[in-house]
């Protein structure tokens, strides 16, 4: 009998983001990831213009910001896939009422070192650059229901609290992502 091994080839995604990451934004201004003061933390939510299942999370996207938006939390969405366009971010943020930039990531650089490869896949990332939460905004895909895991609102309580989160790690459940 021969055994076959299979492993994956790629790679772990990271615990840490690099603090010179700086990515152009819809707002007109280049944004690092890694947020300046003690205690703060950004939340990076990966996007697609094309994705059913984050566009029916816009609504929790925009109460997250005003539940948590706050000096000590930044919100940012980031654009990955192939063929995204400053121009054309912008107009869609605009559309979506985002009360957050789009970055441009050309490359897929961030989107890979963070292992997103899907639409709607949120990071956390405290001021020394750890991930402290990675996986879904909430446990709903395109039906959203009242009774839904609450995953990034969960996390960012757990935070600002000085706790580790609840949950650390859950599954994004959003489209996949074009990447080059």
């Amino acid at each position: 009998m021969t055994w076959f091994i299979l492993a994956s080839c790629a790679a772990a995604p990271a615990a840490q983001v690099p603090s010179e990451s700086r990515l152009e934004g819809t707002d007109g201004n280049r944004h690092t990831i890694v947020p300046r003061e003690p205690g703060a933390y950004t939340v990076v939510i990966f996007f697609s213009a094309d994705c059913h299942v984050l566009a029916a999370h816009d609504d929790r996207l925009r109460k997250l910001v005003t539940d948590f938006g706050s000096s000590r939390v930044h919100f940012l969405a980031v654009d990955s896939e192939v063929g995204a366009d400053i121009e054309r971010d912008r107009a869609i943020a605009g559309e979506r009422r985002y009360p957050f930039p789009i970055l441009v990531d050309r490359g897929a650089d961030l989107a890979r070192s963070l292992g997103a490869a899907y639409a709607g896949h949120t990071v956390i990332v405290d001021h020394t650059g750890a991930v402290r939460y990675r996986g879904g905004i909430d446990s709903d895909r395109v039906r959203l229901r009242d009774d839904a895991t609450a995953y990034v609102a969960d996390a960012l309580t757990d935070l600002l609290a000085g706790k580790t989160p609840r949950v650390a790690e859950s599954k994004s459940l959003g489209c996949a992502l074009r990447l080059h």
